[in-house]
């Protein structure tokens, strides 16, 4: 028996490595977060639309009682995802920690705004909060895309975070000037 021994070029191999890695998707990798990310946009997408029908006719018990069960339903669909699949051994973050800077943040937009809500009238300060909300939004999707490129996630997914982050952006300085979207300014941005 002969020891043939193949001389391995480690330029080439370090390269197949990289286009292997490459291939690596969203879905692929991390099929629990990308079916979370899916209920939690659709899940907005819904509370944006209802939040609409209580700036253009008030509170009102249904629109209540319809949050309250779009956020139970969304509660419910979030843990039979966490059944289905092993739960992610990476990436994991401490959603309290995550909750605490979100709320603190919208704090802090909304006591800043406050005395500017007050001056601008009912119609101005919807728009203002659309325009803040969406600023916020728009640039949350594009800083999670530049964060799934420390996960090797492809760049064909973290396009999807890109586009749909440039999207809010523009829907946001956009629709405050568009006057068929008048009084439906957040069921318009619910539709991205």
């Amino acid at each position: 028996m002969t020891d043939e021994r193949r001389d391995v070029d480690p330029a080439a191999l370090e390269a197949e490595l990289a286009e292997i890695k490459g291939a690596i998707g969203l879905a692929e990798d991390h099929p629990y977060w990308w079916r979370f990310w899916l209920v939690e946009g659709v899940g907005a997408g819904l509370c944006f639309t209802l939040i609409q029908f209580w700036f253009r006719g008030g509170p009102r018990l249904w629109i209540l009682a319809a949050v309250a069960g779009l956020l139970g339903l969304e509660t419910l669909v979030k843990r039979r995802i966490k059944a289905a699949y092993e739960p992610p051994t990476r990436g994991l973050h401490d959603t309290r920690l995550w909750l605490l800077a979100a709320l603190a943040g919208i704090g802090a937009v909304i006591v800043g705004l406050l005395p500017v809500f007050d001056a601008l009238g009912d119609r101005n300060a919807i728009r203002l909060a659309l325009v803040s909300a969406g600023a916020i939004v728009g640039s949350g999707y594009i800083y999670m895309g530049q964060l799934l490129g420390a996960y090797d996630i492809r760049a064909i997914d973290r396009y999807a975070f890109y586009a749909g982050g440039a999207w809010i952006l523009v829907l946001a300085a956009v629709i405050p000037h568009v006057p068929a979207a008048e009084g439906w300014e957040y069921a318009v941005l619910a539709r991205r």
